[in-house]
């Protein structure tokens, strides 16, 4: 584990050298794509900017409403101790904070270009999953979003780490982190082979819908971290995976029937000859 990553003349923390990277690989890719959906390359890497800034914004502000639960539980403990209280509002992020900070982004761009948000979406979130799965790696070398106890094969033991205060170093623990980089890398491969061929608008952003978050809903049960906060037994995470699905389903059954419609108005209108 490698929270901090020293360069000798500068330190820089792994995790977002590692979402850093993970920008730098998936912008080109997304790149690829955008003559397909009538999109400039340029156009991409200037809403990717913008997507950039919402999802660190909003990945911050649901962490902090997550927490609310344990700020009122130790209100006593985090009055006398804001040092304590600056660690923790300041020590981490949540994915879905920041999706939908990055949605909102690119819907900006979109409306500043008078262009279809759905369309942009067909090829920036095949991307997604991509650096989604960068940044568990990050959070594997950070020591964050660590899983369950487990001592079978692949168990890992995290030194102690200042920054992951209730890592201790002395459970082994299930490599969830990695599992989920792995599975978000065969994500991003499904859906970008899905988008080489031109499809409606919002197909994909409705598949990424419905294939992450029923992943990530299996995905809770082996993390061992409690920080997101859990409402009658079910994670934050879960709870936004469950309302995240139907959307999903909405945008294919939607979108497609107003595709077909449109077809087949198209086949039955009658010809200059009749």
């Amino acid at each position: 584990m490698h929270p901090i990553i020293n360069f000798g003349f500068i330190q820089m923390p792994s995790y977002g050298l590692v979402i850093l990277l993970g920008f730098i690989v998936a912008v080109p890719i997304a790149m690829t794509l955008a003559e397909k959906y009538d999109y400039h390359k340029l156009d991409i890497l200037l809403s990717t900017i913008l997507a950039a800034v919402g999802m660190i914004v909003f990945a911050k502000i649901i962490y902090i409403i997550s927490l609310i639960p344990e700020l009122i539980e130790f209100h006593d403990y985090y009055s006398s101790h804001l040092n304590s209280l600056f660690f923790l509002m300041f020590n981490g992020y949540v994915f879905y904070g920041g999706l939908i900070g990055a949605l909102l982004g690119f819907a900006l761009y979109a409306k500043w270009n008078n262009s279809s948000v759905l369309k942009l979406l067909n090829i920036v979130v095949p991307v997604v999953p991509l650096v989604h799965a960068f940044g568990r790696i990050g959070c594997f070398l950070g020591g964050c979003c660590y899983g369950i106890p487990y001592h079978g094969f692949g168990a890992v033991r995290f030194p102690k780490n200042d920054f992951v205060g209730d890592v201790l170093g002395s459970v082994d623990r299930f490599p969830v982190q990695l599992l989920e980089s792995a599975l978000n890398f065969l994500l991003f491969l499904l859906l970008y082979f899905i988008a080489r061929k031109k499809r409606f608008d919002g197909m994909l952003l409705g598949l990424y819908l419905i294939i992450y978050p029923i992943e990530r809903f299996f995905l809770e049960f082996l993390r061992g971290d409690a920080i997101r906060g859990k409402f009658f037994g079910i994670s934050t995470s879960q709870w936004i995976s469950l309302m995240l699905i139907p959307i999903g389903i909405f945008l294919l059954v939607k979108k497609g029937n107003f595709k077909t419609k449109i077809m087949q108005e198209k086949n039955n209108e009658p010809s200059l000859d009749d």
